[in-house]
């Protein structure tokens, strides 16, 4: 897997290095608005202590869910990633690991957590699968929306070979996730909470299940409970 991804931006050491730099002037204000989504999804799992990050990246959510007094981990198949992380994160638990195969025991964590990642992952179904079975409750996920200005606008770019970030990746919206979770988990979950956030200006700073088009999709999964 490594080998087949080792041309991606996130193997690339310039590109990693200025990655935590987005968040802090490009993707600042949808950082706000992503982490008050990520928050209310957190909520609806209940109580929770231990938690996984998959596809953590530099770590900064891994990062702000620690601040939050859980006892997190971080995963990602990237090692110039995860040594970027440790330098922003010098005493975080941080792990490289293929998210098909994940070297944990099954429910060693309350909640699972993906950020913008499961895009770049070729075999959706087994990770969810296996972040289902390391999770006590449920899995937060968060999306680059396929139903979104943004997204359609990087469509476009990758059709014109302009975005070397989004060249491998797959986008969903809410109807994809739907068949993704009902193949990977089949009756044995419950959306408990969807909505999207990040819209246009024109819209203000709304966060809408009625309009599934913000730039960001959280979809927040409840184990143990059969669909309706």
């Amino acid at each position: 897997m490594i080998e087949m991804q080792k041309e991606a931006w996130y193997f690339q050491e310039d590109t990693v290095k200025n990655y935590e730099h987005f968040y802090q002037t490009k993707y600042k204000k949808a950082d706000k608005l992503e982490k008050k989504l990520l928050k209310k999804m957190l909520d609806t799992m209940g109580h929770s202590e231990k938690l996984l990050e998959i596809g953590c990246g530099t770590g900064h959510f891994t990062r702000w869910l620690n601040s939050m007094g859980l006892e997190c981990y971080g995963l990602d198949l990237s090692h110039l990633m995860l040594k970027e992380a440790k330098k922003h994160w010098p005493t975080g638990s941080l792990l490289q690991s293929e998210s098909s195969h994940l070297p944990f025991k099954d429910k060693t964590f309350d909640v699972v957590v993906f950020v913008t990642c499961l895009e770049y992952m070729p075999n959706i179904i087994k990770v969810v699968n296996e972040a289902a079975r390391v999770s006590r409750k449920g899995i937060i996920i968060g999306l680059m929306n396929k139903w979104s200005v943004p997204t359609m606008r990087r469509i476009i770019q990758i059709k014109r070979g302009k975005n070397p970030y989004y060249s491998n990746v797959r986008f969903y919206s809410i109807f994809d996730m739907k068949h993704v979770l009902k193949e990977a988990l089949h009756d044995n979950y419950v959306i408990g909470f969807w909505s999207t956030t990040a819209f246009p200006k024109i819209f203000g700073d709304t966060e809408s299940k009625l309009l599934p088009f913000g730039a960001f999709l959280g979809v927040a999964v409840k184990l143990g409970e059969k669909v309706d």
